[in-house]
């Protein structure tokens, strides 16, 4: 992973899987004082990742 640092933000690009499909997100937010994980819900529904209403924790 290359991190990158702009207005004293690290900044990521993270490639996200599901089954054969993958998207590229660009200019995440690497937040490591953050308790959850937030994406774009519209470029994960591009490979079949869809918001549905409930929350799961994944260990």
């Amino acid at each position: 992973m290359n991190i990158r640092i702009e207005n004293g933000l690290p900044i990521v690009s993270v490639e996200i899987k599901c089954g054969e499909k993958a998207v590229l997100l660009t200019d995440v937010l690497l937040d490591t004082g953050c308790a959850t994980t937030i994406f774009d819900t519209d470029a994960l529904a591009q490979i079949g990742i869809e918001l549905d209403g409930t929350v799961k924790n994944f260990v």
